[in-house]
């Protein structure tokens, strides 16, 4: 299992920094309205393709308002609340309660909860950090912040990780399952109506 590193509290004063200078709303982070499409190149073993995401339509997430994101990928389910990005639905993954993938203030988030999948339901916990980084995507140099979450299960571990540009939003994930990397995906374009 990957080290699990928490982000200092210069980290956690940048990321707050880079909202301050940035577009300035945490939800800049992971822009999220109906109708809204983003395109990924999406890597899985030795295949490749390009799949859209869609913000289909609203939906409730824990009590407050999110979006069903809709793709060939599968349905997530997704809301801003209280400064974190939490997903309740997650392609072929259900989370109770809703399990944070980026926190605007970058600070390190703790969970514990059920993940339901391929109708198994096991106990997790998570851990969440975040790091402000600057990534080589498509020849161009990016300002991002990188959410790293780690759950663990009864047997082995889950990594995602994201970067999450301002004013864009999600520009790569990767996804490892027991330190193999099961799907790698970035952006490409830019999203669109």
């Amino acid at each position: 299992m990957q080290s699990h590193r928490t982000p200092s509290k210069l980290a956690t004063a940048s990321i707050a920094a880079a909202l301050a200078a940035g577009c300035g709303r945490a939800t800049d982070l992971m822009p999220l309205h109906v109708g809204r499409i983003t395109t990924y190149q999406v890597r899985s073993g030795f295949e490749s393709h390009i799949c859209d995401i869609k913000v289909r339509r609203p939906v409730p997430v824990d009590g407050t308002s999110g979006y069903e994101l809709f793709s060939t990928l599968g349905v997530s389910r997704l809301a801003w609340s209280n400064g974190e990005l939490i997903a309740s639905q997650a392609a072929n993954a259900w989370f109770n309660p809703p399990v944070p993938i980026l926190a605007a203030d970058g600070a390190h988030r703790s969970w514990h909860g059920t993940i339901v999948s391929l109708d198994r339901r096991v106990h997790a916990s998570g851990d969440l950090s975040m790091t402000r980084t600057r990534l080589q995507l498509g020849g161009r140099e990016l300002d991002t912040i990188e959410a790293n979450l780690l759950l663990t299960l009864p047997r082995g571990a889950i990594e995602l990780t994201s970067w999450f540009e301002p004013g864009t939003g999600l520009v790569q994930q990767e996804q490892r399952t027991n330190d193999k990397l099961v799907t790698h995906m970035e952006i490409v374009g830019t999203p669109r109506e």
